[in-house]
């Protein structure tokens, strides 16, 4: 029994030193706390994770939204700017047709060729009374004058020949091309398909910037859309029919307070570039005639009559037709004014995206539902002309100023475009519209003024 009760008491002793061993040791036991501590770490890790590739690919959206955007923009404003060029082109097209028929008309009546042979008999007759003569040097030209005469009217005879046939072809088309009105024509309906075009080709620019195959999020394609600094998309027709969204004028049908001086102010321009343009054929024709064939004065006697048939021609067949497109007109006559510049020769692009996937969304959540719209303005523009260095020229002259025109109409054919700061008084309205073509929540700025939202623009 002493024996039991011994053991009893040591196996208690034992416990009981065991249990404050095991007490004291706790607190100090790291056995399989690593593994509390990974889950936590894990968990902070996917985190943190999940955070930066939400900041990362929110960026990268912007980034491909204001790229697109400027991308989407320029390519719009190059389609306009090509059209404005090609109205400038078709303008100097159909001041070049009048002086081509002006040309052609006297070919098919040969009214110069009418009048040489008088002339030239002329100097047949006094050619023998010059070759009488006591000088040496005029009895020369007395004997030359007869080979001259006969030279003449067979170059005479050959140019006319030639230039008849070619107004027998060709005449009835530039006769046509003026009588059905066909250059203003096409410029009407080229003006009327630039907006929608420029929308096309801006949509298609924004679309390539997101694919729907690929990216950030697939299958949602980018939209782009222009428009115009009064808030109006491009395309959208207007009340009256003539108007135009390009910064252009039809002198013939214009309905504003302005068609009388349009009128005008195109007929002088026909008027001037058509007697450049007859100048220059004539001068390219003739120019035998001047060098080696004067002596019938047959230049300047065709040079009379095409002056004579391109003025009938711009007076009195076609007074008010046929005239050359022109820049609209400021209605307040503050021309040059910034106002006038961003209301006739600026324009908005903006491109759209819907609403990007979030990652982790029950963790992160994007506190701007509105982030899938960004915007980029340019303007239309003349180059100014640069300094060039011509290395073909002297050292104290080599550097010299391009000779590139610079005025403001539309017989210039140098229009370009550029992307400005976006500071047009719509960009507030055109950001808060909904565009037609995709669902897409746009911004609430909340009645924010004008100035306000430039102060936040950083456009």
């Amino acid at each position: 029994m002493k024996k039991r009760s011994q053991a009893t008491s040591a196996a208690n002793f034992n416990l009981r030193f065991g249990l404050r061993n095991f007490a004291r040791r706790l607190h100090r036991d790291e056995n399989g706390s690593i593994s509390i501590v990974s889950v936590f770490t894990f968990l902070f890790l996917t985190m943190l994770l999940g955070m930066v590739m939400n900041i990362s690919r929110h960026t990268n959206r912007k980034v491909k939204l204001q790229n697109a955007a400027d991308a989407s923009t320029f390519s719009g404003g190059v389609v306009v700017a090509r059209s404005m060029n090609t109205l400038a082109f078709t303008n100097h097209l159909l001041c070049d047709v009048f002086a081509m028929t002006a040309y052609l008309r006297e070919a098919r009546d040969r009214n110069a060729d009418s009048l040489t042979p008088g002339i030239l008999g002329q100097w047949d007759f006094i050619a023998p009374f010059i070759e009488g003569a006591p000088l040496l040097k005029f009895k020369r030209l007395g004997a030359t004058i007869p080979r001259q005469t006969d030279f003449e009217r067979d170059l005479i005879k050959i140019f006319s020949d030639q230039n008849a046939a070619v107004s027998e072809r060709l005449l009835p088309v530039m006769e046509e091309i003026l009588s059905k009105e066909l250059i203003p024509r096409f410029q009407r309906a080229l003006v009327w398909a630039t907006p929608e075009l420029a929308n096309e080709v801006a949509d298609e620019v924004a679309s390539r910037h997101a694919p729907a195959d690929r990216g950030i999020n697939q299958g949602e394609i980018m939209r782009g859309l222009m428009w115009c600094t009064d808030a109006t998309p491009f395309g959208v027709r207007q009340s009256s029919s003539m108007f135009s969204q390009l910064p252009v004028a039809d002198p013939v049908n214009d309905t504003t307070l302005f068609r009388a001086e349009y009128i005008e102010r195109g007929t002088e321009e026909r008027w001037r570039t058509s007697f450049n343009y007859l100048q220059q054929l004539n001068d390219t024709m003739l120019v035998d005639f001047e060098r080696i064939g004067d002596m019938s004065q047959f230049k300047p006697m065709w040079e009379g009559f095409t002056r004579g048939y391109l003025t009938e021609l711009l007076l009195e067949e076609y007074p008010d037709r046929n005239i050359p497109y022109q820049i609209r007109i400021d209605p307040t006559q503050e021309t040059d004014t910034q106002g006038y510049i961003e209301n006739e020769f600026m324009f908005v692009g903006a491109v759209y995206w819907e609403q990007m996937d979030e990652t982790l969304p029950g963790l992160f959540r994007n506190p701007n539902d509105a982030d899938g719209m960004a915007f980029s303005q340019a303007q239309l523009m003349l180059p100014v002309p640069r300094f060039l260095i011509r290395l073909d020229l002297p050292i104290e002259r080599r550097l010299v100023r391009q000779n590139v025109p610079t005025h403001r109409d539309l017989m210039n054919q140098n229009w370009t475009i550029q992307l400005v700061p976006a500071t047009a008084a719509a960009i507030p309205q055109i950001v808060q519209t909904p565009p037609p073509m995709i669902e897409v929540q746009t911004p609430n700025l909340g009645g924010l003024s004008v100035e306000e939202f430039r102060q936040i623009n950083t456009h």
